[in-house]
């Protein structure tokens, strides 16, 4: 339950952040499978030399054109008619710094669900996990209990429904 004004500004940036590229993908997909080629490319060297003539590697060969293609024809594709993105990896996790300085890390399950830690400035820590419905995505504390539903408001991410304490 919501217990705090700054626990509620991070679940805030939490749904904004899930909601929003989740909400925007939809038109043409996230591009997985190249932004898995990039990563590679930057894994190679920290030497911006050697990054370099990989990615003219990488152009030429052409693995990116190839990863780009299966993006738009296929993975993209998937996602669009099943909102699954057959190329997105359970275990993979993002941080994303709130403007109160909280960090929140998510990482993608199995199940599709992302589980997210948030650590406040003074050093608190709460656990949420976010779960995408048919027509929403909701947050939920440790124990499965709602916390809050974000979904379509007119057009725009919006509060469906907000656990008050």
């Amino acid at each position: 339950m919501f217990q705090t004004t700054g626990l509620r500004k991070g679940l805030s940036v939490a749904l904004v952040a899930l909601f929003l590229p989740t909400a925007t993908t939809a038109c043409f997909g996230g591009f997985n499978l190249t932004r898995k080629v990039y990563g590679f490319n930057r894994s190679i060297s920290s030497d911006k030399w050697i990054r370099w003539l990989a990615f003219l590697v990488l152009v030429i060969v052409p693995i990116y054109g190839i990863a780009q293609i299966v993006d738009v024809l296929i993975a993209n594709s998937i996602e669009f008619w099943s909102g699954k993105n057959p190329v997105a990896d359970a275990g993979t996790t993002r941080v994303v710094s709130g403007p109160n300085g909280e960090t929140l890390t998510m990482t993608l399950r199995e199940d599709g669900a992302i589980d997210v830690v948030v650590l406040h400035a003074d050093g608190r820590l709460n656990h949420l996990l976010m779960v995408k419905t048919d027509d929403a995505i909701e947050a939920r504390d440790a124990d499965g209990t709602l916390l809050a539903r974000v979904g379509d408001v007119d057009g725009q991410p919006g509060l469906l429904a907000a656990a008050l304490n």
